[in-house]
């Protein structure tokens, strides 16, 4: 039994279909990528012939859809999008219902309705404001016919701008009819993207011979039924195939158009199996790369000598990248800034520490601190003013747009004033000097090393990952200069950062919180 329904059934069955965006709920109302929710519409076409790579394909498609995320999609599936290819067609009729509820047209039991309903879809959305975006994980006929309908129906319509048909296989290009492609080509915003079947291409690589996931995937209540009758199509007809798919027959999986709803709604940082898994099964995505569970910024205070001669030879041979927070007026800058900027160059961060790096004189321990420099009596508008033309020499030197800020000596008043949030237009963050404090990205918490042991930083590394943390560590001297520690303590705490690789992210602090900010 097939699905073909009138447009209006549609139209009630898509659920959030049809919302202006005036009464659309908050919940709904942001984009995903360049998908607007409250008008667009989203079509799956599918051939199923003669690959069951789109078995699998219709399930990661359906998984998508039942994410939370995905509430306020209007989705329509086809079926049977085939062109010109040989082969078997394989009838999924429950796989479709599953994935897409009754919002599914069969193309192959019923195309001239399919494509008039298409063509009713296409036209009513562009005529409200709407975009239509169309994966073709198939080939572009049907897509084509029902674009020649809707242009004879309501030639004037924008299709060149708001109908998107996202392809990604030179193969599906070349068992298109011709003409059907060239005119999807020439008539539509017609996106060719990188191969989904391959990785590093800056298309999701969703094919993976290794089945160790199918376990938890068929145990999940919302998703394992949709992937157990994926599974099951796909392992009786593959041994008979045109195309024998080798992922699938090492159980494994092969849903490598969706390559293509990954990039309508912005989705390429799922960019495997495993990563594509995690968020349909509603876990956690990892901030970090690799799957870490903390991050650590190692920063270096003052603009130093010790710092260039010791802590970068023993960053570049851990293959760390860092942030030193610069004072221009302290003694050698000048003479050194073109190393300074070199370091920016090979990926540091130049972070801000003031120019003439003031504190306040009244704490105790500042009896080295000169006159002109205290922060007592500066105040907050002229602090302000010195960071922010730090940052024009900063820019100068590396050409960067944001950086981070660390607080002089920790202090955060100017004048009796703390100016914490008058630093937020002028910086992306800024590091303290207190270790256990809460996150903030304008307080971010450090451990201060001065004549420590590595053990002890490494401790302080230890305890971020325990508790799944971001921190950083504050030095000055190494191996010389002020507070400084060994360079061999340096050393076995970059040697320790790179054994847990996979559980810290080291990386300059900038980097770090934008990460943070994205995720």
């Amino acid at each position: 039994m097939y699905r073909i329904w009138s447009l209006a059934a549609l139209l009630i069955l898509a659920g959030c279909a049809h919302v202006s965006p005036a009464s659309q709920p908050d919940a709904c109302a942001a984009d995903m990528g360049e998908f607007n929710p409250s008008r667009d519409v989203f079509i799956g076409h599918f051939d199923s012939k003669p690959d069951v790579d789109d078995l699998h394909t219709i399930a990661a498609v359906g998984s998508l859809l039942k994410h939370p995320d995905f509430a306020c999609v209007e989705a329509v599936g086809v079926a049977g999008a085939y062109g010109t290819q040989g082969g078997e067609y394989i009838a999924s009729s429950a796989l479709f219902d599953l994935a897409f509820g009754e919002r599914w047209l069969d193309g192959h039991a019923d195309r001239e309705a399919t494509v008039g309903l298409q063509a009713d879809l296409i036209t009513d959305t562009l005529t409200r404001g709407g975009d239509v975006w169309i994966m073709i994980a198939g080939q572009a006929d049907i897509a084509a016919d029902a674009l020649i309908l809707a242009m004879q129906e309501q030639p004037d319509l924008p299709y060149k701008m708001h109908l998107h048909l996202i392809q990604h296989s030179d193969w599906n290009e070349s068992v298109t009819s011709p003409e059907k492609l060239a005119l999807v080509q020439t008539e539509t915003d017609y996106r060719k993207i990188p191969d989904g079947n391959f990785a590093g291409n800056g298309s999701p690589d969703y094919t993976d011979p290794n089945g160790d996931l199918w376990a938890e995937i068929l145990a999940d209540p919302d998703i394992g039924s949709l992937w157990a009758e994926a599974k099951r199509l796909a392992d009786t007809h593959n041994p008979t195939a045109a195309y024998v798919n080798p992922a699938v027959a090492a159980g494994g999986f092969d849903f490598s158009d969706t390559a293509e709803m990954a990039h309508v709604f912005d989705l390429q940082d799922l960019g495997t199996v495993e990563t594509f898994f995690d968020y349909a099964l509603g876990k956690p995505s990892p901030i970090w790369p690799g799957g870490a569970r903390a991050a650590l910024a190692l920063t270096y205070d003052d603009a130093l000598n010790s710092q260039l001669e010791n802590a970068v030879p023993q960053l570049d041979a851990a293959g760390l990248k860092a942030t030193f927070y610069l004072s221009m007026a302290v003694q050698d800058f000048a003479q050194q800034k073109a190393a300074w900027t070199a370091l920016a160059e090979d990926g540091h961060e130049l972070g801000n520490h003031t120019i003439h790096h003031p504190c306040r004189g009244s704490l105790a321990g500042r009896s080295w601190l000169a006159p002109e420099n205290d922060l007592d009596a500066w105040s907050k508008g002229k602090l302000l003013d010195e960071i922010a033309r730090a940052n024009e020499i900063l820019t100068e030197m590396d050409g960067a747009e944001g950086r981070t800020y660390a607080y002089t000596c920790g202090d955060t008043t100017a004048g009796g004033d703390s100016y914490i949030e008058d630093l937020k237009p002028l910086v992306t963050g800024a590091r303290s000097v207190l270790q256990n404090a809460p996150y903030d990205p304008y307080f971010v918490a450090s451990f201060v090393a001065d004549r420590t042991p590595a053990a002890e930083m490494i401790a302080y590394v230890d305890q971020l990952i325990a508790e799944e943390a971001i921190g950083s560590i504050t030095f000055h001297g190494v191996g010389g200069d002020h507070l400084w520690v060994t360079t061999e303590d340096h050393a076995l705490l970059l040697d320790y950062l790179k054994q847990r690789s996979g559980d810290v992210r080291v990386a300059p602090l900038r980097d770090i919180l934008e990460a943070k900010r994205a995720n």
